[in-house]
């Protein structure tokens, strides 16, 4: 057998390992069946059902209904009812705030789950349609992750086990495959997450058209999350150059110039279509949707909702113990990948999706919605954990080895 056929036979068994763990997944939430109908979903139905031809007012009254028949939250009252009260804006989700045009603004330029959920929508239903897609993108952001943990330098057995806890972990159950944008989202930015891993390894042309696909895939997908994005990547490529063991890497500054450049053709982007930004979103947060005035200092009022989540966030730690373990778990991963110099550049792409995820909760403290908005942090933890296990499986090769090496030594004597 040849070299090269020797690294496609690898190559095929590998990806065969990867695939194969992605179809247990989508076999395993198949078993769970779709969830609830979330008020971010109501207004994708409504936006699948414009995109076909279907009067605003018939679509409304589709993604209500759909919401009624699957809710969110309690309901006592029978279909009827919550049909009528919705409509009339009157609850359990206050109807005429989601037909809000200030909310609506926000939500209609994400046509790309809506619109790629169409065809499943009409062969199985809406609820079950818009999984398909929410599933799909997190078993491909799974085999994605898989990819990244590669770029970082682990082997098989470690790469799988990144995918396997960015399967179990929250960015995939329960946000990843909720009927959201969540999931093809955050496949998107993962694409762009292996561009950066490829500038930070060399690869100039193929990392830079990754991160410009990978971007556009995120503007169709979630267009609020480009910029964020883009300066979370920012970010984690100036903070390698406090580390001396990477200022000598000259990628690393050509990461920076295209992370800048990216950020400034986000802002353009936003800027060129009349995107909804920070203001707006603040607004929303502090006017409920709309249904109040606008008020006079969003920033102020950001900074008290600050304290506000970070106190709510410390005395509920103990109730979260098991995913803090996990956290610290990964954090231990890279300090000791680190400590090993077996962590390129590259291994940090992981890191800005990390860093994504924190600076999301952190533009959006409502701590009701900070485990789905800083869901993106589990991605960087997940590949932690893998770079974590391939260190303790070198301790513990190392250690059945020294026996055998003194008694070797001990018999040449």
């Amino acid at each position: 057998m040849t070299d090269r056929a020797s690294v496609w036979k690898f190559r095929l068994q590998r990806g065969s390992a990867h695939g194969g763990l992605a179809l247990l997944f989508v076999l395993a939430v198949t078993l769970m069946g779709p969830g609830v109908v979330w008020g971010d979903t109501i207004q994708y139905i409504r936006i699948a059902d414009e995109l076909q031809g279907i009067p605003s007012n018939q679509a409304w009254l589709h993604a209500f209904t759909e919401f009624c028949k699957n809710p969110s939250m309690p309901y006592q009252g029978t279909l009827e009812n919550c049909i009528t009260k919705t409509v009339a804006g009157r609850g359990p989700v206050v109807g005429w705030v989601d037909r809000n045009p200030q909310y609506q603004a926000i939500f209609t330029p994400r046509v790309g789950f809506p619109l790629l959920s169409i065809p499943f929508m009409r062969l199985l239903g809406e609820r079950e349609g818009m999984w398909v897609v929410a599933v799909a993108g997190t078993a491909i952001a799974g085999l994605l992750i898989a990819r990244l943990a590669r770029l970082a330098g682990l082997s098989l057995v470690p790469s799988l086990l990144v995918q396997l806890a960015f399967y179990v972990l929250p960015a995939s159950i329960p946000h990843g495959i909720a009927l959201l944008a969540e999931g093809p989202t955050l496949a998107s930015a993962l694409v762009m997450a292996i561009g950066l891993a490829h500038v930070l390894r060399g690869s100039r042309v193929r990392g830079t058209v990754l991160l410009i696909l990978g971007l556009g895939l995120v503007f169709f997908f979630k267009y609020s999350s480009a910029v964020l994005l883009c300066v979370s990547f920012l970010l984690v490529c100036v903070g390698l150059l406090i580390f001396k063991t990477y200022r000598r890497y000259s990628q690393i500054r050509l990461a920076i110039v295209v992370s800048t450049v990216l950020v400034v053709a986000s802002l353009a982007i936003n800027a060129l279509f009349g995107f909804p930004g920070l203001n707006e979103s603040l607004q929303d947060t502090f006017t409920d949707h709309f249904r109040h005035p606008p008020v006079d200092d969003p920033f102020n009022l950001l900074m008290v909702l600050e304290v506000d989540f970070l106190w709510r966030f410390l005395v509920d730690l103990p109730a979260n113990a098991a995913y803090l373990l996990v956290f610290v778990a990964g954090v231990w991963g890279y300090v000791r990948a680190m400590r090993e110099r077996l962590l390129p550049p590259a291994g940090w792409a992981g890191v800005a999706l990390s860093l994504y995820g924190i600076l999301s909760v952190v533009g959006h403290p409502v701590y009701t919605q900070a485990d789905r908005l800083g869901s993106s942090l589990w991605v960087g933890v997940a590949i932690g954990v893998g770079l974590g296990a391939r260190s303790v499986a070198a301790r513990i090769r190392l250690r059945k080895r020294s026996p055998r090496h003194l008694a070797a030594s001990g018999t040449a004597a």
